[in-house]
């Protein structure tokens, strides 16, 4: 209500009625306790609490000095169920209010005898089940009207009729669960309609008549169920803000609310939405304010929100997102804000955020982001952004966990890294590190997990940390939840046996696939503690789900590649055990795949040709048709093309002639040495082979003959 009597206040204070100042203007003083007592605390407002005889008082005093120039009359009145004579006889106002929580039924010359046209009134908190239209017949200069908070059920064509100059209506929090189409058919001059708080339908909105100069419309906390289509609501020419939040809508279809095309704000938060379909928003060209927090959105294709294009705010809040891709900010040329925060966003696109990708707020809090090498360019983007260093801090990596808690502003590009280079410290540095638990049993019944470690037999005294949980996303793994536990080593019968159920806080989806990592605290010495890790492999969560026992699964150790000149990319894959498997081999260009082979894990190597750009990424990880466990995640490296250093054809021609022209110098040198060069005796000819041929001379002996003695 005190949004209402704000708005009241600004709109008389604003009216006709003649002001004496602010240096002149003087309250009335009513206070006949306990029947009555006012206050001011603006100009020309006057409040007034009391019991159901205090409206004559106050009507007294103020007819009796008409000079206080009373704009707004605002009343707080205990035990008035009825109004049943005219009040405020031959009073000037422009604003009344009365709220006595009770007030059932107005006589209908309850307002006949003011001393002006009354243009604003308020009847908010209290029981009336209909319109007064009798009593506010009389009112036909009415331009607001408030009714909120009473035990309205159902509006028709009689319950504004004569009040051809309202321009704001408030029916919020009624009962309303019916509306006849012709409800608002002679209200010429309605703007403003609130009926948030309501029972109302699609049903029932969609069949209401043309409202042509309707341009604000709350429709939140209704029962509003199923999907936003083309008709959901009747056509509003000029309608600019409605607002659908909290309702139970599930998903935005192709085409939307076709006849809003001068919506400029659409408010969708707190519903059930997982779908937006292409095209969806085709018809609200001019919107520039659309908030969709506190729903189900998986994804947002390119395509349904094409049509924004003067969208300048975005809150996506509170869903499920799980990357944030170009087509969720490319098509928004004019976005300026946009506020992601606590999504399921691991994954930032390299191409999300162009250099001429200009925000002036955006927020990524609460979200589990995997800083790896794909997170570069994002990185980069937001260092060099505008945005203001709040903003900027909302990024916060979850994975790996060496740089977990860690601002991605702050993180060294080098820190960024993929494949077999994040093979590197997995906890803090300042941490000793020990991975020396395993998992050595898990059973899932349908409701409990039940995780049974093994803890090496040095770590004889522990406590319990705290265990992750990380879902299996594609090529990824997300973080979805951390739990701390408790647990001490001196309470259990065979410290080396940990057996951990998973906190019933941790909701995990059956038949998808996680990680388990559990923390345990070493007391190293007094005052020197360290961490003990141990990580589960990839597991599906289906019921009697078990471990294998003394299973080999086949792993991807290390991937080799060589990228020629030419455009050839060689491949080489270290698998280990490398039997009865396959390896499925991707090469990828800025996040874009280029080409995919399946082969045998027994002959890992293979070549790609015509890549002629590059770096590449070149991915390997096993393909396995074991349904108990899936393998681990792909191994990447980096490749670059090798630089040419071979001749060219000008080069190998050149060289040719000259090595043939030294060849036949060293022929002629050689022969006229053996024409004009006889040996000076034949009996040592030869000095170092066992049998000399006396045909042949080695002139690799010269030398030899000329120093030997005899």
């Amino acid at each position: 209500m005190w949004w209402l009597i704000l708005s009241l206040i600004w709109w008389c204070g604003s009216s006709a009625i003649p002001s004496t100042g602010p240096d002149l203007w003087k309250c009335p003083e009513i206070d006949s306790q306990p029947f009555v007592e006012c206050s001011c605390d603006m100009p020309h407002t006057l409040r007034c609490t009391g019991d159901k005889s205090s409206m004559k008082i106050i009507g007294e005093t103020l007819r009796a000095k008409s000079s206080f120039s009373v704009s707004l009359l605002d009343c707080t009145i205990q035990n008035l169920t009825s109004i049943s004579e005219p009040i405020l006889e031959e009073v000037s106002l422009h604003g009344l209010v009365i709220s006595s929580g009770e007030l059932k039924n107005i006589v209908e010359n309850a307002f006949d005898k003011l001393a002006s046209p009354l243009q604003a009134l308020g009847l908010p908190n209290n029981q009336l089940e209909t319109v007064p239209i009798s009593a506010l017949r009389s009112l036909p200069e009415l331009d607001r009207l408030d009714i909120s908070g009473n035990r309205l059920r159902n509006l028709d064509r009689k319950s504004f009729e004569g009040l051809r100059n309202l321009s704001f209506i408030d029916i919020s929090d009624n009962l309303i669960s019916k509306i006849t189409p012709d409800a608002f058919d002679n209200l010429p001059q309605l703007k403003i309609l609130r009926l948030r708080g309501n029972q109302l339908t699609i049903s029932a909105i969609s069949k209401l008549n043309r409202l042509s100069t309707l341009e604000e419309l709350d429709l939140s906390e209704n029962m509003l169920i199923g999907p936003i289509g083309p008709s959901t609501c009747t056509k509003m020419s000029s309608l600019k803000d409605l607002q659908l939040s909290h309702n139970t809508l599930s998903s935005i279809k192709m085409g939307s609310l076709q006849g809003l095309t001068a919506l400029t704000s659409l408010r969708l938060q707190h519903n059930q939405i997982d779908v937006i379909e292409d095209h969806a928003f085709s018809h609200l060209s001019s919107l520039l304010t659309l908030e969709l927090a506190h729903n189900r959105i998986v994804a947002v294709s390119g395509a349904s929100l094409a049509h924004l294009q003067k969208l300048t705010y975005l809150d996506m809040r509170h869903n499920f997102l799980r990357a944030l891709t170009a087509d969720l900010i490319q098509p928004l040329r004019n976005l300026r804000s946009l506020k992601l925060d606590e999504n399921d966003i691991s994954i930032v696109a390299s191409d999300a955020f162009k250099p001429t990708t200009s925000l002036e707020h955006f927020t990524l809090s609460e979200n589990p982001l995997n800083c790896d090498c794909s997170l570069s360019e994002f990185a980069t983007w937001l260092n060099n952004s505008t945005l203001n260093q709040q903003d900027k801090s909302t990024a916060v990596c979850t994975t790996p966990p060496h740089l977990e808690n860690g601002l991605l502003i702050e993180m060294p590009t080098y820190n960024l890294i993929c494949g077999d280079e994040d093979d590197t410290v997995m906890t803090p540095i300042s941490s000793p590190f020990k991975a020396r638990i395993n998992l050595e049993d898990f059973t899932y019944d349908g409701t409990d997990v039940k995780l049974s470690w093994n803890v090496q037999d040095e770590f004889s005294s522990y406590t319990c940390d705290a265990i992750f949980v990380y879902e299996e996303e594609g090529p990824n793994e997300v973080l979805i939840e951390s739990n701390p536990i408790k647990c001490n080593s001196s309470d259990l019968s065979d410290p080396k046996i940990l057996n951990v159920t998973l906190p019933k806080t941790i909701q995990l989806r059956r038949g998808n696939s996680y990680r388990y990592c559990i923390v345990l605290l070493e007391t190293v010495q007094t005052d020197d503690v360290s961490l003990i890790l141990g990580c589960s492999d990839i597991i599906p969560l289906v019921i009697n789900a078990k471990l294998p026992a003394n299973a080999k699964i086949p792993r991807v150790v290390s991937v080799l590649a060589n990228l020629t000149s030419d455009g050839e990319l060689s491949i080489g894959i270290d698998v280990y055990p490398g039997v009865n498997c396959e390896l499925n081999v991707a090469v990828l260009e800025q996040s874009t795949l280029l080409s995919q082979k399946i082969i045998e894990c027994s002959n890992p190597k293979y070549n790609f040709f015509g890549l002629n750009g590059g770096p590449y990424r070149v991915c390997a990880n096993v393909v396995t048709s074991s349904p108990a466990i899936d393998v681990n995640k792909s191994r990447c490296v980096t490749v670059f093309k090798s630089v040419a250093t071979g001749f060219t054809n000008l080069d190998v021609a050149f060289v040719s002639v000259f090595l043939v022209l030294c060849i036949m110098v060293i022929i002629l040198v050689w022969g006229v040495k053996k024409v004009l060069v006889k040996p000076k005796t034949r009996t040592h000819q030869c000095f170092l082979p066992p049998e000399c041929d006396k045909d042949v001379q080695h002139n690799r002996y010269v030398k030899l003959q000329a120093t030997t003695k005899l």
